[in-house]
């Protein structure tokens, strides 16, 4: 697949999966929309920038956007969007990867609070919605694009080595998954005969930058170590999905499992 001159939306790039599945798209030619809070290093205690991960995908050789969004607030989520189709004209591939991650992570619900709850469906689930609305009829036009959601295991099942009584991690983050994957098995069949792939990634347990810092401070919370598998792997299944899959829509409407297609398909 030729993917030149196409252009990417991907939230969260200033670190992480988001950072890393941009490079890969990069790689091939993509044009990047990154999306991200954090700009500068003062910003915020953990690792990574907006900034930093602009000029990484620059030195690439591809036209990078970078755009400052508060996924929790509605309007810059909006204007994200409207901004990117200004500049570019098209997006063809989104990436919903940004979620909200608050200090009350591994909380039980009883002591998890409503505007936390609000928080998780913000970010979590209302604006992929936003971005899908509106990047999508383009992809119609064209007859052809990939939506890409962003899910987790723990949506549906507990996850080995995983701490929490609500299926892993707080209660709000498997249920705002959940809803994201329904929705993508919803979209994925209004989207089908526009020849639009509407797919969730499963990215399995990671091991980001983030989470190794918050490590080293606080502790595991009982987490089992062994279930995580580095940054590539995730990225290499976006890479292969938007770049290399010659039918994506074969995965439209599915939970696509990282760790099993990198395996099944020798990705890397």
């Amino acid at each position: 697949m030729d993917s030149r001159g196409k252009v990417a939306l991907v939230t969260g790039i200033s670190r992480g999966m988001g950072r890393q599945m941009a490079l890969r798209l990069a790689r091939h030619g993509v044009n990047i929309v990154g999306v991200a809070r954090t700009v500068d290093r003062s910003e915020s205690p953990w690792p990574g920038t907006l900034k930093e991960a602009e000029a990484e995908i620059r030195a690439l050789g591809v036209e990078v956007m970078p755009v400052k969004c508060d996924l929790l607030v509605r309007q810059d989520v909006e204007r994200l969007c409207r901004t990117a189709l200004d500049r570019f004209g098209r997006v063809d591939f989104v990436v919903n990867n940004a979620r909200y991650v608050g200090p009350e992570l591994f909380d039980p619900f009883v002591q998890f609070e409503i505007d936390s709850w609000e928080k998780h469906m913000r970010a979590d689930l209302l604006a992929p919605v936003i971005i899908a609305k509106l990047c999508l009829p383009g992809m119609i036009e064209r007859k052809g694009g990939i939506i890409m959601n962003v899910t987790a295991s723990v949506a549906h099942h507990d996850v080995p080595g995983m701490p929490g009584g609500g299926g892993g991690l707080c209660a709000a983050y498997p249920t705002m998954k959940a809803a994201l994957d329904r929705f993508t098995v919803a979209l994925a069949k209004e989207a089908r005969p526009h020849g639009v792939a509407v797919i969730a990634l499963d990215p399995g347990a990671t091991l980001n930058e983030r989470f190794e810092q918050e490590i080293k401070q606080t502790g595991t919370h009982g987490l089992d170590m062994s279930i995580f598998h580095p940054l590539w792997v995730p990225a290499a299944a976006c890479e292969y999905l938007c770049c290399g899959c010659p039918d994506p829509m074969r995965y439209s409407g599915q939970v696509v499992v990282a760790k099993d297609l990198c395996r099944v398909l020798n990705l890397e």
